[in-house]
């Protein structure tokens, strides 16, 4: 099923809402309720609202259609009297440019992961490994990530896409103490000199459990 959504990137049926939830682990970005009160049926939760790296997962995966943009055309000025269009129409058959009859196609390029931007890689990377993800603002990260459904589980580490590979000692140690705050992993993405989407983990002991450390992202 391909879900169509509006050029803004809202949802409006609950059918739709739920098939990318149960389907395809999209999700809105608090966690799946767009409204106040969680309890109420998916219908009263809508629009769902999708963001921009949501919208690029589902175009490129093929679940997602977007609308395209309506372009208004003008309606003729009402004060053009018939005579002026007969004119036109008559001087068209003397005109001197010659008809055009081969049209320049413009190249067209295929999109590389250069010209994607970094959010949108990491986010479709961490989807592709089967990771729910809602934003991260809650905790002062990019984004969360869940291992199942975020109604029925905490989130296992805050993503920090990082702009460099190079990191100081007093941003580690910042985000060592942010992970023992929240008692979550702290997961570092960035891309490395070989232009390769790479993971570091931050996990404090506080983090870990007799059932063992959480899944985190590979790479």
């Amino acid at each position: 099923m391909v879900v169509r959504v509006c050029q803004d990137g809202k949802v409006w049926t609950a059918t739709e809402a739920q098939e990318l939830r149960e389907m395809h682990r999209i999700v809105c970005g608090t966690g799946g309720i767009c409204r106040f009160n969680c309890n109420k049926a998916s219908e009263h939760r809508l629009p769902l609202q999708l963001t921009p790296e949501q919208l690029h997962v589902g175009r490129v995966h093929g679940f997602l259609e977007q609308a395209e943009k309506e372009v208004a055309v003008e309606a003729p000025a009402a004060t053009a009297s018939w005579w002026s269009v007969a004119w036109q129409a008559v001087t068209s058959l003397f005109s001197t440019n010659e008809p055009q009859t081969r049209l320049e196609s413009e190249p067209t390029t295929e999109p590389t992961l250069s010209n994607v931007p970094l959010r949108y890689r990491v986010f479709e990377d961490l989807w592709s490994q089967g990771f729910f993800i809602t934003s991260g603002s809650k905790f002062g990260g990019d984004l969360l990530i869940y291992n199942s459904d975020p109604r029925t589980a905490h989130a296992t580490a805050i993503i920090f896409i990082l702009p460099s590979s190079t990191l100081s000692p007093q941003d580690l140690v910042a985000y060592g103490r942010l992970a023992r705050a929240v008692k979550k992993n702290c997961t570092l993405a960035y891309i490395n000199q070989a232009g390769d989407l790479r993971y570091t983990t931050l996990t404090h002991a506080s983090t870990t459990s007799r059932a063992g450390r959480p899944r985190v992202p590979r790479g």
